[in-house]
């Protein structure tokens, strides 16, 4: 509420300063937010990170289906689910009432809750879900969300340092990539896109021009920089260091690479890591 027209010139004058300290804080507030999401999404990708920590910590929620094997395939093309409740129950098997875990409609990051489904029963579907162990599964009501179809698909191959980004499984480009450390190592399985985080206005920092979060998380550092360990694929800062072993668990590629990828590749797009 502003002060009258009428009212003493100091009272106008302490009602303006409040004002202008209250929308300050606001954006400042917005800013902070921000810059958590970003720290907290990539904290176990790069070599500029602080040291690591280890901690022994179980999961808050643990499923009872056992996790696929990499060797697993997703349906081609892949099917992806989108939440469209305020809060998503997985169950551990079709028509069972015990619920494994309670998903908001968004991500930490604010973005749509999605997941990518191994299995359609028709009114329940098998998913993989964005949680500890690494590629746990469960099941969703086929009611609670949206279908729909992802031609995309990124396959990271550890040996050689290589990423290969396709569509219809049809070629789009083929990148070399900074991977895990022996101690850090990057995880292999089968995970989806969950978290995109746009960078372009910052493209010099440690992750470069953007990164990726997916569903998987590092299997040796279970709090990191403080985050969860999530791992992403992002750019970087040190181009040189392609074709090496030297991230925390993420996967790093070039800036340019990185942001052709985000600008096509969808929410739940398939990453396949061997």
């Amino acid at each position: 509420m502003s002060a009258p027209a009428n009212a003493p010139r100091q009272t106008r004058r302490a009602a303006a300063r409040r004002k202008r300290t209250v929308a300050l804080g606001g954006g400042l507030a917005a800013l902070i937010v921000s810059i958590v999401a970003v720290v907290v999404l990539v904290g176990v990708g790069s070599s500029a990170d602080t040291t690591p920590r280890a901690v022994d910590r179980s999961p808050a929620t643990v499923p009872t289906t056992a996790p696929p094997t990499p060797t697993t395939t997703v349906p081609k093309p892949a099917t992806v689910a989108t939440s469209k409740v305020a809060t998503l129950q997985v169950f551990d098997a079709p028509g069972s009432n015990r619920v494994m875990a309670s998903l908001p409609l968004q991500t930490e990051y604010r973005a749509p809750r999605t997941l990518l489904v191994t299995e359609n029963q028709g009114e329940w579907l098998k998913a993989l879900l964005p949680m500890r162990p690494n590629q746990s599964e469960g099941w969703i009501r086929a009611a609670d969300v949206t279908l729909s179809k992802n031609p995309y698909k990124i396959e990271i191959n550890l040996a050689r340092n290589e990423l290969v980004f396709s569509k219809d499984g049809k070629e789009i480009l083929r990148t070399t990539t900074v991977d895990g450390t022996a101690k850090t190592p990057t995880p292999q399985g089968i995970y989806y896109i969950t978290d995109p985080v746009d960078l372009r206005r910052q493209p010099t920092g440690s992750y470069g021009a953007y990164a990726l979060g997916i569903s998987g998380y590092s299997e040796v550092l279970f709090e990191f920089n403080g985050g969860p360990g999530q791992v992403a694929i992002h750019g970087t800062n040190e181009p040189q260091l392609m074709g090496q072993d030297a991230s925390n668990g993420c996967i790093r590629v070039t800036n340019d690479i990185i942001v052709q990828i985000a600008l096509e590749a969808p929410l739940g797009t398939p990453v396949i890591i061997t």
